[in-house]
């Protein structure tokens, strides 16, 4: 995600230029047409086009355009709100460990382990979810947190993180059965605080595997493509009466890039789990889940919490 204020140019520019140069070497073909017709050597229809024709497709490609950035900027707003409501219930969930479990008569060592699996089982998740979404395909980073045995067992399932969050249940079903969990109530609570996580990954799954509908992706395109080759010829039409017709080139450059990063925008915005540096930071919350987790738990070796890097934060 991009914290800081102003984005840098080069970057933008950088991941234009194939763009850009498309428009450039058009809108110079174009000038040199006209003055080659100036000239008298030959006259050319390709530049004689009113601008009037270039309007009402920049009129279409503009609602098109506001319809795909307003959907995509839903997507990605929505992608937000559900790894916020995932950091809540993370803190819900370690504290209603913590709390629900100190109750138990056993060993202080005995609940004290099972709070650190649960809590641990937990984080496991949490970084499951975002390794599914971002489609990485090494499980390294969940590794310490689970057992050699669990972690193989995880392995070998389709989705891990639905597969966490099921272990987890059975987990706490036994905690009850050994009095780690005295009453049935406090199962209940932490089993609802379960199914809210499988609600908020669900939400999740949802977005990353419905793309907005093609259509509002495609036309756009050819819409754009449409627009750029034929703004020139239209632009130069009036520049020409005004003496000015090599203004076609820096004007017609600025105006196509203009509407390029619109489409551009809405493209980066319609999926918020690609790993991306516009996308949600699925790998900073992540951290500061832990870190609130562990501090839950009472420990003092904690990871940095992560801060941007050149204004990105992942």
């Amino acid at each position: 995600m991009i914290v800081r204020k102003h984005l840098r140019w080069r970057r933008v520019v950088g991941k234009s230029s194939g763009f850009l140069g498309y428009i450039v070497v058009l809108s110079s073909f174009v000038y040199l047409l006209q003055r080659a017709e100036q000239g008298h050597y030959f006259e050319s229809l390709l530049i004689h086009l009113p601008f009037a024709v270039v309007a009402m497709l920049a009129t279409a490609l503009a609602i098109f355009l506001a319809f795909r950035n307003n959907s995509a900027y839903d997507r990605w707003w929505e992608a937000r709100k559900i790894w916020g409501g995932i950091v809540n219930s993370s803190r819900t969930f370690g504290r209603q460990v913590m709390s629900l479990t100190s109750l138990s008569k056993e060993p202080a060592e005995t609940v004290a382990a099972f709070q650190k699996e649960l809590i641990y089982r937990h984080l496991a998740w949490i970084n499951a979810l975002r390794l599914q979404l971002r489609k990485e395909t090494t499980w390294n980073e969940i590794k310490p947190l689970l057992d050699s045995e669990e972690f193989d067992w995880v392995m070998q399932r389709q989705n891990h993180a639905t597969q966490l969050v099921h272990k987890q249940g059975l987990r706490l079903a036994d905690g009850h059965k050994e009095n780690l969990i005295v009453e049935a109530r406090y199962l209940e609570i932490l089993d609802e605080t379960l199914t809210s996580l499988y609600d908020l990954q669900g939400k999740a799954e949802r977005i990353k595997n419905t793309p907005l509908p093609r259509q509002y992706d495609y036309f756009p395109r050819v819409f754009l493509f449409l627009f750029v080759t034929l703004l020139p010829s239209g632009m130069i039409t009036e520049l020409e009466k005004v003496n000015s017709s090599w203004m076609v080139i820096p004007l017609a450059t600025v105006v196509s890039f203009v509407f390029y990063v619109l489409m551009r925008v809405g493209e980066f915005n319609e999926d918020p789990f690609e790993g991306r540096f516009s996308d949600t930071p699925m790998t900073a919350l992540c951290r500061t889940i832990e870190i609130d987790m562990r501090e839950q738990l009472g420990e003092t070796d904690l990871p940095p919490k992560l801060e941007p890097v050149d204004g990105i934060l992942m």
